[in-house]
């Protein structure tokens, strides 16, 4: 019980933290949030999760997107997981995509440090527009479980692109374990996209595994 308290509070004080910055960003331009919820299912060698996510931009001030995800994947071995999944985004300012994704996931841990690559193709189709894109993602990420504690710091980097560059995002973040079955992700991001303005992001996500 001591120990669930003692995650509850740093889950707490981490959620306060984040509503500083979050108030100090406020006060500067190209300011914007990702807030993320996901629910998790394995079985034996298979597995299934449902997402939601909320993205603010514009000094967090309006809706930049907003998208659920079903997906389903397979654990191929103990370290490479492959999953296919569909997205539906609502994008500002009246936009919808239909989303078809594909990835995998290869990892390593060694000591408490781990790191994994991902590549993931996301077919997009526009309804309104009769448009069909292509995008492959890219990303690099490396975090380190400290012994007896239920903080895991992170960083990541992410490259979009197919026939030309389009964006990249640099993670910087934590996750924390509240219970056995359940975790928050808080995080920052750097966001560079081609031909525009970098964007700062807060992001916090909740997870649970079923």
């Amino acid at each position: 019980m001591k120990k669930r308290s003692n995650f509850l509070t740093i889950a707490v004080a981490s959620l306060g933290l984040l509503l500083l910055f979050d108030s100090q960003m406020l006060r500067a331009d190209d300011g914007g949030s990702w807030v993320n919820i996901q629910f998790n299912k394995s079985w034996q060698n298979t597995y299934a999760f449902l997402r939601a996510e909320h993205r603010s931009f514009n000094d967090f001030s309006e809706t930049e997107a907003m998208f659920t995800a079903l997906g389903f994947g397979y654990k191929a071995t103990p370290w490479l997981k492959t999953d296919i999944s569909y997205e539906y985004w609502n994008v500002t300012p009246d936009i919808t995509l239909h989303k078809a994704v594909f990835s995998a996931n290869a990892a390593m841990v060694r000591d408490g440090l781990g790191v994994s690559v991902r590549e993931k193709l996301e077919y997009a189709i526009n309804p309104a527009s009769s448009s069909t894109s292509l995008t492959l993602r890219s990303r690099l990420r490396a975090q380190y479980s400290i012994p007896g504690c239920s903080i895991t710091p992170y960083a990541m980097a992410e490259v979009f692109n197919w026939d030309k560059w389009i964006r990249s995002l640099y993670y910087a973040g934590a996750e924390i374990k509240v219970w056995d079955h359940s975790m928050f992700d808080l995080f920052y991001l750097y966001h560079l996209p081609a031909g525009g303005q970098p964007v700062h992001i807060l992001g916090v996500g909740y997870y649970f595994n079923f």
